[in-house]
């Protein structure tokens, strides 16, 4: 069976990423028939020490990793480094003595710990000094029941961390966060508010048409470096960018009077293409996280990747940036309908985005499966295109690193 580990962001009130919980997964399936939590846990252990990095996985943030609390007693949680992990305890977990001991022991250790799915049963006062995040699933609960255990649990939640989860609209975080609590999990940061009939500033309009610029079957230098030139910090990081494309892939040290002309000669075009789209997609709008960024980056090279593994190397171009404007419609608060009445993209890309049809719509549709880890429905599309787990994977562990590094 091919494992892998995926990751969600745990946010703070301000939208910042300070967390990611780590989620083993043992081929592209809701169902374990044969992995319990135990073997689940051990397997993300192994995967840090073994196969990836951590500082790889979750950059300078905390990881989340769920623990039984049998491994837990066991002394499992004792081998992760303290000043990167948050053991979880999983829901299963009965407020005995034998985990009590346990508790105090990686506190007094300097390991946070956290309570996830919690159930808001008795039981549970003791541990609390010791606890540093309560997880509640505001799927399972009521915002009236999560709010009433609180207040008459507040003795003993006063120096705890609150953290909703499964959070999936705005107007639940602003409740959640009015309340007090102070972390969250849930794909609500790309759900879009959409203003209608919203225009774009001037500016966003060249950013654009410098995209379409680029990418045309042969783009004009000319206009590029003009349109370059009325944007001074994308000339800027451009030259950056140059400088370290060039010397980290190439050994080349570009010279300190060259142009900047010479600048995208020296880049070629397709480098040009990927700076452009990647660096005016980030100037466009004003969001409340980087994971809308980190998420248009990874879906972008995942479409790419799939398109190539699917044969259909001609729509790689087309894939890519179809992954990376489908949150342009939150990015920028406008329709995808008001949006292409201001700018022109392919009819593959316009098709897939406002319309849901066509194969990039497939390819962009299986990445938001794989980003909702719903396996049953990835699958038929792999099927309708002959794909393999692994190759899937791989694209998007591919595509998570290379939006890490351009992000970090």
């Amino acid at each position: 069976m091919y494992s892998f580990i995926a990751r969600q962001p745990v946010f703070d009130k301000n939208m910042s990423t300070v967390a990611y919980e780590l989620l083993f997964r043992d081929g592209m399936t809701n169902r374990f028939p044969d992995v319990s939590s135990e073997y689940a846990t051990k397997q993300i252990i192994s995967d840090l020490f073994l196969s990836t990095s951590l500082p790889k996985l979750v950059g300078n943030n905390r990881c989340f990793i769920n623990f039984p609390p049998e491994m837990i007693v066991e002394g499992f949680a004792d081998i992760l480094p303290h000043d990167k992990v948050v053991i979880e305890i999983l829901e299963t977990a009965e407020p005995n003595d034998e985990l009590y001991s346990a508790v105090r022991r990686l506190h007094g250790w300097g390991y946070k710990l956290a309570l996830d799915d919690f159930k808001m049963e008795n039981g549970w006062e003791r541990f609390m000094p010791f606890i540093s995040i309560v997880k509640f699933d505001i799927r399972a609960y009521s915002f009236e029941e999560i709010s009433q255990y609180v207040r008459q649990q507040k003795k003993y939640l006063s120096k705890v961390k609150l953290l909703a989860e499964k959070v999936e609209t705005a107007e639940e975080f602003e409740q959640y966060k009015k309340f007090g609590f102070h972390l969250y999990q849930g794909y609500f940061y790309s759900k879009p508010e959409i203003i209608k009939n919203k225009r774009l500033t001037p500016g966003k309009v060249l950013q654009f048409e410098l995209i379409q610029e680029v990418n045309r079957p042969n783009p004009d230098l000319f206009k590029i470096e003009k349109y370059l030139k009325s944007d001074l910090t994308l000339s800027y990081t451009l030259m950056r960018y140059t400088k370290n494309v060039l010397f980290t892939n190439r050994g080349i040290e570009r010279g300190k009077n060259s142009t900047l002309k010479d600048t995208l000669l020296w880049l070629g075009i397709n480098e040009v293409r990927r700076f452009v789209s990647i660096s005016c997609l980030t100037n466009l709008g004003t969001v409340t996280t980087d994971e809308l960024y980190h998420m248009s980056l990874v879906r972008g090279m995942f479409c790419e990747r799939i398109a190539k593994a699917t044969g259909h190397d001609h729509l790689a171009s087309d894939a890519f940036f179809c992954g990376l404007f489908s949150l342009l419609d939150t990015i920028l608060g406008i329709s995808y309908e008001d949006l292409f009445k201001q700018i022109t993209l392919t009819d593959n890309v316009v098709n897939a985005l406002a319309k849901y049809e066509g194969i990039l719509y497939q390819f962009l549709y299986l990445a938001r499966l794989y980003e909702q880890q719903d396996w049953d429905n990835a699958a038929q599309i792999m099927e309708s295109f002959g794909l393999e787990q692994e190759t899937v994977i791989d694209a998007m562990n591919h595509s998570t690193q290379f939006a890490d590094m351009i992000i970090a």
